[in-house]
């Protein structure tokens, strides 16, 4: 499974938007910022979900993050 961040996508959208502006405008470290805008993270938490949606304005999760499952993911589980 690859749990994808939308945050370059959303930062596009804002004119002179860059990750330093951005983690200061929301309260969150730059570090957090960058390592979610590359995707090198291994968990998000309530916090960080909270200050991104409500600052672009997103009203689910699924508008921040995605999940992409893979083959491996899917076989043997069950509903």
């Amino acid at each position: 499974m690859k749990v994808i961040s939308k945050l370059p996508e959303l930062m596009k959208q804002v004119k002179d938007l860059n990750q330093k502006t951005l983690a200061a405008q929301v309260g969150l470290s730059p570090t957090t910022v960058g390592k979610l805008y590359r995707g090198h993270f291994d968990r998000i938490d309530n916090h960080t979900v909270k200050a991104l949606c409500k600052y672009f304005g997103l009203k689910s999760i699924n508008e921040l993050i995605e999940i992409e499952w893979e083959e491996d993911d899917i076989e043997g589980r069950q509903v």
